[in-house]
């Protein structure tokens, strides 16, 4: 038994000394691992502007705090390594497209490597895709373009970055022309498709831009067969879904009908402008200006013909309908209840606005006079789907309660809750608030400020949020909207969000637009991030 015992101890001894001889032979590494997040807040997208330094600070959880040194990073764009530090700091010079971004993470000690698993997109934009541009002509004449940037809120103040000359800055050497008077924006058709802006020009043709460098990219008079139609020069332009609209200075309309549609994703200019003006249902109609309902799908496009003192449509979506004539089935039979709209009758046409639209639906509202007297009108056009019948609803009538400030000359903007109308009549800034009461629509009316110059254009942004006035002489301002600023005390002080400075020259302002960038983005119901 004694030997027994000794044998058993040996034998235990030699097991527990080649442990100790096993785990030395073995190079273990202490595991320090990583959780490597680079997702932003309620998206799984990063957004970038081409040319402009893009910095990212990951957010990285290591297990040993203290030991955060012995790693190596490792940015990737698609399968590009952009670059080896801990924070990004990169300046995409590429197209602007949708990229995979990753960081990885490798621990020197043991090999591992760690990356965010839940992938995260990086989409580089351009620097002026989205935001207000402002179309002005200098004291000599020359046409320049401002651009005001929307830049994605944060806890600044300000949610604009100006970008003041922008066209002359970017192109020095190819001047855009002279004596401006209207600038237009127009969309493929698919969600990452692009835009470019067409500007009208007295004294130097009519151009459009590519709306990502802003370099010129044709003359409108080349999407004419054999130029211009004889005698006439373009006063107006509509871009449609796949019918769009010149207005010549005779009142005409000329049609562009893109055929097929499947072909317009690819580019612009696929088609050309007819000679031949449109045929309207009455040979004297005569098109003084434009109502347009910028998201596409509403089908429809809505004109003033002032002629015959009503309004006129073009079927504008992609079905046999399109690019004819609308029938606008309107029985009104009392004008103090609701003017008809395919016969004004006494009454005249003041201003209209699409204040919002729906797929197959815009939601407009007008100001019509009478008598000296302002009244204030809502309807709701809607095409039926494959004819050309557009069919109204959602009626509304009532003298304004501004009626007594305003004139022909005041300038409206219409929010797209449709619970805000604004007005500037001279220098003076109000608005009106619409409140459905039992009784009918009870109306507010409220000075906002007065200005040292005359109003001459008020534009709201892509959800109404911020309004951009512009004054004579070239000042501009944003004035915040929301409900907290105009239930203040003191509005104008609460919501001035900002005001250009003294020493910039914008030049007279002759026309605002809020660049969407693409045709998706123009329901306006969101910013893009």
């Amino acid at each position: 038994m004694r030997i027994a015992i000794i044998f058993l101890g040996i034998v235990f001894s030699w097991l527990l000394s080649g442990c100790y001889e096993d785990k030395g032979n073995y190079d273990y590494a202490e595991v320090n691992e990583v959780i490597v997040n680079l997702k932003p807040a309620n998206t799984y997208t990063i957004y970038g502007y081409l040319g402009e330094e893009l910095v990212i600070v990951p957010e990285l959880t290591f297990q040993n705090p203290s030991d955060t040194l012995e790693f190596d990073y490792t940015w990737k764009i698609d399968t590009m390594v952009i670059s080896r530090e801990r924070v990004l700091r990169y300046t995409h010079q590429g197209k602007c497209e949708i990229y995979s971004l990753n960081l990885f993470v490798t621990d020197r000690k043991s090999g591992q490597v760690y990356y965010d698993r839940n992938g995260v997109a990086l989409q580089i934009d351009s620097p002026y895709k989205y935001g207000f541009v402002l179309l002005a002509e200098k004291s000599d004449g020359a046409t320049e373009l401002h651009y005001l940037r929307l830049e994605k809120p944060t806890d600044e103040p300000f949610y604009y970055l100006p970008f003041y000359n922008l066209y002359s800055s970017l192109h020095p050497g190819d001047p855009l022309g002279r004596k401006p008077y209207y600038i237009t924006e127009n969309f493929t058709t698919p969600n990452n498709g692009g835009d470019e802006l067409t500007i009208l020009q007295e004294g130097g043709g009519c151009v459009s831009l590519n709306g990502t460098l802003w370099n010129k990219e044709v003359a409108l008079e080349e999407e004419f067969y054999g130029g211009y139609p004889e005698g006439v020069y373009p006063k107006l332009l509509l871009f449609g879904n796949v019918v769009d609209l010149m207005i010549g200075d005779n009142g005409k309309a000329y049609s562009r009908y893109i055929y097929p549609q499947s072909s317009q994703p690819t580019g612009f200019h696929l088609t050309r402008f007819m000679n031949i003006p449109f045929d309207f249902d009455k040979p004297n109609t005569y098109i003084d200006r434009i109502i347009p309902a910028t998201y596409f799908w509403v089908g429809l496009q809505l004109m003033h013909d002032k002629a015959n003192n009503r309004f006129v449509a073009i079927a504008a979506n992609g079905d046999p309908s399109a690019g004819l004539q609308g029938v606008i089935r309107d029985n009104s039979t009392d004008p103090d209840e609701f003017v008809d709209l395919t016969d004004f009758g006494d009454y005249s046409l003041v201003w209209a606005t699409c204040e919002r639209g729906d797929y197959g639906t815009g939601h407009y509202r007008c100001i019509f006079k009478k008598d000296g007297e302002y009244y204030v009108q809502k309807f709701s056009l809607s095409k039926d789907y494959y004819y050309a019948t557009m069919n109204v609803s959602n009626r509304g009538k009532w003298l304004f309660a501004g009626s007594d400030i305003v004139s022909d000359q005041a300038v409206y903007a219409m929010l797209r809750s449709g619970n805000y109308m604004y007005f500037a009549e001279g220098k003076s800034l109000y608005y009106c608030e619409f409140r459905n009461e039992a009784g009918g629509i009870r109306q507010i009316v409220k000075k906002i400020h007065d200005f040292d110059k005359n109003v001459t254009h008020l534009t709201p942004d892509y959800n109404g949020d911020r309004l951009l006035i512009a004054l004579e002489g070239g000042k501009i301002f944003i004035f915040y909207t929301i409900d907290q600023v105009l239930g203040s005390p003191d509005p104008w002080a609460a919501g001035n969000m900002y005001e250009s400075p003294d020493n910039v020259d914008l030049g007279e302002i002759k026309q605002v637009i809020f660049k969407y960038g693409n045709f998706m983005s123009s329901s306006g119901g969101s910013a893009p991030w």
